[in-house]
């Protein structure tokens, strides 16, 4: 497959949807794997669907560029693998190419700040200096744009998810009323009201 659109283009379209200046180091590195990825699989038979093993700014170049959405559920999370890598596969067979941020082939001397990047071991200022940040940042992103592919590498694989998510009922809960998804239609608490909800109600709109 081909982008119908300029890297640079979409590299400023992820930006936009992320949130964050064009040239953040996810971001650019992110884009150039998706690039990638799309050249190595060509045309699949059927629907594209992807993979993503982070949950940063690699899902949203997944997104932008492929149209693979979790919405749509063509785009899947395998973030408890949290590794820099993304998977674009054909739905039918299941068949496509893993490319990933290869350490192996970062050289430490050549590019320090791409190294420490990749390892999460830059200067502790950037988490409270923003301004470092970016200048950090930076140096990231022109060490990565020397390197490009020379620092990725792919692998050809058969994806073992389903060709359809199954669609779980839903069923009303028994002590708050709202329905939820649930493996089957026996009744009986939601999540939430069974100990696991994330937050704690306030107030509550009157009847």
């Amino acid at each position: 497959m081909q982008l119908d659109d300029t890297l640079e283009n979409y590299m400023r379209k992820t930006a936009d949807f992320h949130g964050c200046f064009m040239k953040a180091p996810g971001i650019v590195i992110g884009c150039h794997m998706v690039e990638y990825a799309l050249e190595l699989i060509g045309e699949p038979r059927g629907a594209l669907n992807a993979v993503t093993e982070t949950r940063v700014c690699l899902s949203d170049c997944i997104q932008v560029m492929t149209g693979c959405t979790l919405g749509n559920k063509h785009l899947k999370l395998a973030d408890n693998l949290g590794r820099y890598a993304l998977t674009l596969y054909d739905r039918d067979s299941g068949e496509g190419v893993r490319v990933y941020l290869d350490l192996s082939k970062i050289d430490a001397t050549r590019h320090p700040e791409l190294h420490s990047f990749h390892l999460r071991q830059r200067a502790p200022l950037v988490l409270t200096d923003m301004d470092f940040r970016k200048k950090s940042g930076t140096k990231v992103v022109k060490e990565f744009l020397e390197a490009r592919r020379e620092v990725l590498s792919w692998q050809r694989v058969k994806v073992a998810y389903a060709r359809k998510d199954p669609m779980d009922p839903s069923v009303p809960c028994t002590v708050c009323g709202e329905p939820f998804l649930k493996k089957t239609r026996e009744p009986g608490p939601c999540p939430a009201c069974d100990g696991a909800a994330y937050y704690q109600v306030l107030t509550s709109e009157g009847p």
